[in-house]
């Protein structure tokens, strides 16, 4: 799992989980409640278990402050909401039980690990959560999924422990979970039809794993088979979308739509969903697409080729799409040609004005600059494209991240009353199309044909307001 999460913000999901009645072998694989569509709830939160506000200016871009009433949140790094290091994401809310037994839990989420997990009585050692820690043996439907079921196999992150099957996650900072795997079923908001036997882990062990006091887990929307998206796909939704609002907006709950919620659109470009490669852990569970060059404004950049975001056999390189990535990472190389490419166009404005000021590292950003007004000027007028591989024979798909979700405006802490702008990017072993630069755009992803499909949209309009 990448360590690079979600900058734009959190999100919210809120299901109804209830326990499943009997267990069997074939349970994965229940059509119950097939086919309709799904929506659940999607709150952007910019701020949660960050160190520095947000706000969006009136002149679009994301201006950033560091907060001063809480000290400390400054002891760590990872909680920074610039930092690209920093673990973070959407928010998944589920309510685990029956009865007077539910309870609300909080997971983070994201579209690469391969098991949805929450932390369970018992747990030693545990992260801090919100709410008690969810007790199987306290539900009289709660059951263990044997270590003989189909489903329990290392493709899909769990083993066999005796008569039981059990799950290792590990991730970043030494993030080590080890626990059980349980069948449940789940229930929308609507009260829709329940949708029977999904595949929960039980962490009866979690080691570093940054829950900010709040989160009991993980929730996954991944390709991979246990993943909230794919069982969903086996029981007739193999379409889910959903289109994230920037900053600036108030507190406001937008969509994660499923099967017919899923909105159309005739102004979709769509490229193909890469095949998976075999015997590489997690990386076999994202979502992987052809990018073959990237553009500044209406300038196509010569130095980057399509062979720099292939993939190497040891799982180095692609291109992911990742709603739990806070701002894009781009393979070492080609990062290189786009920050030499907006570098350069920054610099000629010294031929007639003040020249660009670069300033040294910040918040593991590579390029930032002073603030002036004729560099926010010039800066408003650098969009970047993504060029894809054309699914079909359509114009080539095209991903346009407007100069309000490439660059990044904060206070400059070295200088008192100065600010810096910073290219909302970073360099990685492969490139990940972060969730800042996914605002504004609708993306649906379709399972069964293995297709991404994108369309601009003003995605605020797509939300209602929270109370």
């Amino acid at each position: 799992m990448e360590i690079m999460k979600l900058i734009t913000g959190f999100a919210l999901i809120t299901v109804l989980l209830t326990h499943h009645l009997s267990l069997n072998a074939g349970a994965f694989n229940d059509s119950s409640a097939a086919g309709g569509g799904l929506s659940l709830g999607l709150i952007a939160n910019h701020d949660e278990g960050s160190i520095y506000s947000t706000r969006r200016g009136s002149d679009g871009f994301l201006y950033l402050r560091r907060r001063q009433d809480d000290s400390r949140r400054l002891l760590s790094s990872a909680a920074s909401v610039i930092a690209p290091e920093a673990n973070g994401g959407a928010v998944v809310v589920l309510r685990v039980g029956t009865g007077a037994a539910q309870h609300e839990y909080t997971l983070k989420a994201d579209a690469t690990s391969r098991l949805t997990w929450i932390q369970c009585a018992p747990c030693v050692p545990h992260a801090p959560q919100s709410g008690p820690i969810f007790d199987p043996r306290a539900s009289p439907t709660s059951r263990l999924v044997a270590g003989a079921s189909s489903i329990c196999v290392p493709q899909y992150g769990m083993e066999p422990a005796g008569d039981r099957c059990a799950f290792h996650v590990a991730g970043p900072g030494g993030m080590s979970v080890h626990g059980y795997v349980h069948l449940e079923h789940v229930v929308d908001q609507h009260s829709r039809s329940p949708f029977e036997s999904f595949v929960l882990g039980c962490s009866h062990s979690t080691e570093h794993f940054q829950s900010h006091g709040q989160y009991a887990g993980v929730a996954t929307v991944s390709r991979a088979p246990t993943s909230l998206a794919s069982q969903l796909a086996k029981r007739g939704m193999a379409r889910f979308s959903y289109c994230l609002a920037g900053a600036g907006g108030g507190r406001r709950q937008g969509f994660l739509r499923f099967g017919a919620d899923v909105p159309h659109n005739p102004r979709y470009l769509t490229t193909s969903i890469l095949p998976a490669a075999t015997g590489l852990g997690d990386d076999t569970a994202a979502y992987y697409v052809g990018l073959v060059g990237v553009s500044l404004g209406a300038k196509r950049l010569e130095g980057i080729r399509p062979e720099m975001f292939a993939r190497g056999r040891d799982g180095n390189g692609g291109c992911v799409v990742d709603l739990g990535t806070r701002v894009t990472v781009m393979g070492e190389e080609a990062y290189r040609v786009v920050e030499e490419a907006v570098w350069s166009e920054l610099i000629q404005l010294g031929h007639g004005g003040a020249a660009a000021v670069r300033v040294e590292r910040r918040s593991g950003y590579g390029l930032c600059v002073r603030v002036t007004e004729q560099i926010k000027g010039r800066l408003q007028s650098m969009s970047l494209s993504l060029h894809f591989t054309a699914a079909e024979k359509e114009e080539e798909p095209t991903l346009v991240v407007s100069p309000a979700q490439l660059y990044l405006m904060m206070d400059d802490e070295r200088q008192a009353g100065q600010q810096i702008a910073c290219l909302a990017m970073v360099p990685g072993r492969r490139t990940i199309i972060g969730a800042l630069q996914q605002v504004d755009t609708r993306f649906v992803f379709d399972l069964e044909d293995a297709k991404l499909s994108f369309a601009p949209e003003s995605c605020i309009e797509d939300t209602v307001q929270v109370v």
